[in-house]
């Protein structure tokens, strides 16, 4: 499979939409899992929004659990993409090391199968 077509944002997750739970449910439901499941939607939105203006500018959009640290320091800040606490860097298709694709590979696998 392309590099290019694959996605770090899981399918299916606009089904799972919690913000109409509050309308529905305004008493019975509980505001811990109603938080939680609202910050992870909205993650995933924003992880969404940040994967599609990287790939509009020619790049794409991979976790820093998929670079090596020397590697991401030297993109510096001008590539990184933060939401919540967890950091991307966007990176060219040929800037990319084999190790790299297939750590993005088996990254993209496991959030594909796991969500």
């Amino acid at each position: 499979m392309e590099i290019n077509a694959l996605s770090i944002v899981p399918k299916g997750y606009k089904d799972k939409d919690p913000r109409p739970l509050t309308y529905l449910n305004p008493t019975t439901i509980n505001i811990v899992s109603y938080t939680k499941s609202v910050q992870l939607f909205n993650y995933y939105q924003m992880l969404e929004l940040a994967e599609d203006l990287a790939k509009r500018q020619g790049f794409i959009l991979i976790p820093w659990s998929c670079i090596h640290w020397q590697r991401a320091k030297e993109f510096g800040v001008d590539r990184k993409v933060k939401i919540g606490r967890k950091s991307f860097f966007m990176i060219r298709d040929s800037e990319m090391t084999k190790v790299e694709r297939y750590k993005y590979s088996e990254y993209v696998r496991e959030v594909q199968n796991g969500a």
